[in-house]
């Protein structure tokens, strides 16, 4: 969560000072839920300016108290005469470059100046006067634009004003800021994650022609007869805050551009922002033709911080896109895409599998580059523009480290070695390096408890980590299955999902059946397993596998095979050789309600694929373990059949649940060879980039299993480019200690993080703050423990629980 919102929030449960006039929330329900959160009426009240009869959750909304009149339309505490001016609703247009205009609220009781306490609900918007004073100054940051609410308290009573704030910029070119997006040799193009962790050519120059101007001013035609369509990303895609800026790329008969201009705007005006860009300077070196640019990385920060929040309207704020392309001083377009902005942050780490990494070679017989590759697990902190090393060393196929699987708290990863796949290691994950342990017992894709402290393996053993020479006794499983295919724990650890691979008193379809039970950690037993996916009677290579759970345990997406390819039907989901999936969903409490991911998977509203394809067949074949697979969809016809191996970010954010998945679509024209084109014994992926890449889509967090939920998924950025990448894991950060920086409780190890000493900003703790519910992001027992009405406790902490 957005330090901005819980510092705010803290601000409003927090005693002002007395001349200011308290203002405190007082959330939770009257019954005691075991929650250690003070509730309304206890002692946190007295003396310290709480309103008179300010009880229950229905005073807070998005951050601001309602204590008296809340509307804009002015008013206040008649019998106070408290009043706040003006009250009708402030524009303030930021022009950036510009100075920054500001907006000044007066204070007055019976007519007459009065101090007051002053805060805004939105601390990244504006800032405003601290401390009690008679007019309170919001000051925009420019950072981001949207609806601000002032809140001035005075004696007990809360008043509320609201400032709609505009961003204006537009730029010619790179600014200084955006040099970290131009390469300057053609090694960056490939390197890592590519330019900007997202491939392509970086940002192009500056456009001085002054008739290409004009043309991206005023286009000459729509582009319809050169078949100007955006190939990336997707139209109707739910963006999260915190992620890299997405890569343009379009096609259109032409092939080339010299310029174009793109647009991005909030469907309430309160961010426009147009660029114009010439070709990169790195197309002269590569001889390459302009058909991608990226988003400057700045703007799209200030894009996403703005979309997806409030309007004068009460509407959610939508990002569109608008792309205008020039050849010839002639400008055609624009095209359109409008898209959705999460309300929330996403950061953590990625963990995923490669089995063409550069960054750890212990692999031979690769066609391209010195004819070596690695199998290892490598990591994504959000925000890097390229992925690390965590598991695996360059060397021979003894330091390959592959097959894993991670805990959900992000503390520990259980991986095989290459060398031996009945060999098995425990890395201990730290920012300060990993640490290895080989364990006793083969440990093949277990399942994780999400503190890391042990693992389920395919064979029912519990085995506890690091240490794993004597499991844990265990009852409850001889029901199920000695082989429990691929078993993965809820995020709070309370259950486990499998497909078990053998027959037993519970499993009549070996393979084709998806289960989930409960689990006890105190008693490690596991309760009687319920069948929640069924494909029996169905053809042999229909199959359910890989699954995992939604945040709140509720919900499992799961792999649904429906063709095993050339490696046949027995044994685990493979994602090769032809095998053919797509992403599906049912509830974890029964089998009425399996659904595919519709949208996730490529499939429009209309049940036709809206993935782009190439118009003719790429001519390239490719071999791996000596079979051919060259021939296989070659135009990417059947794309929205290649999706494998989901996970789930453990927590959501902005309302969403985050699915990761394993797809062989193609990724705009940055990666297009075949789909099955991903084993470098086969083929030269150096010089071709695999479309065997992860991608990340939203699912609506309320809602239910039976109706198609998830939007149009995105391309992870800072993934290898030079790789082909598969089942990714999406952890929390390692825990930070207390006295540590931090943005939200879900963050520390204790679950809190609160305003620190004076001027320390916030910092985890061992315990609640001094009030009556917790704000965004922090620890809870119950969802009456949460401040914010539209949060529910999700996975043990305040999440915001509906889908914008």
């Amino acid at each position: 969560m957005a330090a901005w919102l819980r510092s705010t929030v803290l601000a409003l449960l927090l005693p002002l000072p007395a001349a200011a006039g308290g203002v405190v929330a007082a959330c939770g329900s009257g019954a005691d839920n075991g929650s250690t959160f003070l509730k309304p009426g206890a002692e946190a009240g007295a003396g310290d300016g709480t309103a008179p009869g300010d009880s229950g959750r229905g005073a807070q909304e998005g951050g601001g108290i309602i204590n008296g009149d809340a509307s804009s339309s002015g008013g206040g505490d008649s019998s106070a005469g408290f009043d706040v001016e003006p009250s009708t609703l402030q524009t303030l247009t930021v022009t950036l470059g510009k100075p920054i205009p500001t907006a000044v609220f007066q204070a007055t009781e019976h007519g007459q100046p009065v101090a007051a306490g002053w805060t805004v609900d939105r601390g990244n918007l504006a800032s405003i006067t601290a401390g009690a004073s008679a007019s309170g100054t919001v000051a925009p940051s420019g950072a981001s634009g949207g609806m601000l609410t002032v809140t001035a308290g005075r004696g007990g009573v809360t008043l509320q004003r609201q400032v709609f704030i505009k961003i204006v910029a537009s730029q010619n070119g790179p600014t200084a800021g955006e040099t970290g997006q131009i390469p300057t040799t053609p090694g960056e193009l490939t390197a890592g994650g590519g330019v900007g962790g997202v491939g392509g050519e970086g940002l192009g120059a500056a456009v001085g022609d002054p008739a290409t101007l004009t043309g991206l001013g005023s286009p000459t035609g729509n582009g319809q007869a050169q078949g100007l369509t955006l190939l990336y990303p997707y139209d109707g895609t739910v963006w999260p805050r915190g992620l890299l800026a997405p890569l343009l790329q379009w096609s259109w008969s032409t092939g080339d551009a010299d310029a174009i201009a793109i647009q991005l705007a909030t469907t309430s005006g309160s961010f426009t922002w147009s660029g114009t860009f010439g070709r990169p300077a790195i197309l002269a070196q590569t001889m390459g033709k302009y058909i991608r640019a990226p988003i400057p990385q700045d703007v799209w920060a200030m894009a996403t911080e703005t979309a997806g929040g409030p309007t004068p309207n009460g509407k959610t704020d939508a990002l569109t896109l608008s792309l205008v392309v020039a050849k010839g001083g002639q400008g055609y377009g624009p095209i359109t895409e409008t898209w959705s902005v999460a309300p929330g942050l996403l950061d953590g780490i990625i963990y995923y599998n490669s089995y063409g990494t550069q960054l750890a070679q212990n692999q031979g017989g690769a066609v391209g580059g010195n004819g070596m590759f690695g199998g290892a697990v490598l990591s994504i902190h959000v925000g890097d523009t390229g992925p690390k090393l965590a598991a695996g060393s360059s060397g021979t196929s003894a330091q390959c480290r592959v097959c894993h699987s991670v805990a959900a708290g992000g503390s520990r990863l259980v991986v095989q070695h290459g060398d031996s796949y009945a060999t098995s290691s425990a890395y201990d994950l730290s920012a300060m390096g990993n640490t290895e342990h080989v364990l006793t017992h083969d440990a093949t894709f277990p399942a994780v408890y999400p503190d890391g402290s042990m693992a389920l393996t395919e064979s029912g053993l519990l085995l506890p980590l690091p240490t794993d020479a004597t499991p844990i006794a265990t009852t409850g499983l001889s029901s199920i299955t000695s082989d429990l295919g691929t078993p993965a724990f809820a995020p709070d650890g309370a259950r486990v999902v499998m497909n078990p691979m053998a027959a037993s008193s519970a499993v009549t379809a070996p393979g084709q059946q998806l289960f989930v039970a409960a689990f006890d950690k105190t008693t490690n037993a596991f309760g009687s397993p319920v069948l929640v996916v069924d494909d029996t009677g169905k053809p042999a290579d229909t199959r359910p596998g890989w699954g995992a759970f939604f945040p709140d345990g509720k919900s499992v997406v799961f792999q649904h095979q429906s063709t095993a390819g050339s490696d046949g039907n027995g044994g685990s989901l493979f994602t090769r050789k032809g095998d053919k999936s797509q992403i599906g969903w049912t509830s974890a409490a029964d089998a009425s309600h399996v659904t595919a991911l519709g949208q996730l998977n490529g499939v429009g509203s209309n049940g036709a694929s809206y993935l782009p394809k190439l118009p003719t067949p790429m001519a390239l074949a490719c071999s791996a373990d000596g079979t051919s697979v060259g021939g296989i969809d070659p135009s990417h016809e059947d794309d929205v059949d290649v999706n494998y191996e989901p996970t789930v970010n453990p927590l959501p954010a902005g309302g969403y649940v985050w699915v990761v998945f394993t797809s062989r679509r193609m990724y705009g024209s940055v990666a297009d060879i075949p789909p099955f084109c991903s084993d470098p014994r086969g083929v030269d992926l150096v010089q071709n980039i695999t479309p065997k890449k992860l991608w990340v889509a939203a699912v609506d967090l309320n809602a239910k299993p039976g109706t198609d939920a998830s939007h149009p998924a995105f391309y992870l950025p800072a993934q290898e480019l030079l790789a082909g990448n598969s089942r990714a894991f999406w952890v929390l950060d390692p825990c930070l200690s207390d006295g540590t920086s931090c943005t939200s409780g879900d963050q520390c190890c204790n679950g809190y993080c609160e305003q620190g000493a004076a001027d320390a900003g916030l910092v985890c703790g061992n315990k609640p703050p001094n009030a009556t519910c917790a704000p965004q992001g922090d620890k809870c027992t119950s969802s009456a423990d949460c401040c914010l009405t539209t949060d529910a406790c999700i996975n043990g902490f305040c999440e915001q629980a509906m889908s914008q």
